[in-house]
């Protein structure tokens, strides 16, 4: 009787609790969910324009490695710059100068 009684607390609490409790069950997507490939591109992004959010970037801190933002942001400077210098020599061409 001492085992229901004792057993009986932690199961209600965990069929009355949120949805979004803080269990380590790996079928969990907030919990995968920081350090995908897209959430990486969406934070290098918005910390190149300035406009990430102070949540976004705290969860990057504490779900993320440093290595996967530093690789996502030396990738989308160097794709930046090709890009600029295509456009750039693509109009030079078109005027005649390039």
């Amino acid at each position: 009787m001492s085992n229901d009684k004792n057993s009986q607390p932690i199961t209600s609490s965990e069929s009355n609790s949120n949805p979004t409790s803080t269990r380590t069950d790996s079928s969990d997507p907030q919990q995968h969910q920081g350090t995908g490939f897209w959430s990486i591109v969406k934070s290098v992004v918005g910390a190149m324009f300035g406009v990430q959010s102070e949540a976004q970037r705290e969860k990057d801190f504490e779900q993320g490695s440093a290595m996967q933002f530093i690789v996502g942001g030396i990738v989308f400077t160097l794709v930046f710059i090709f890009t600029i210098l295509y456009f750039v020599n693509s109009a030079l061409e078109s005027s005649g100068q390039g």
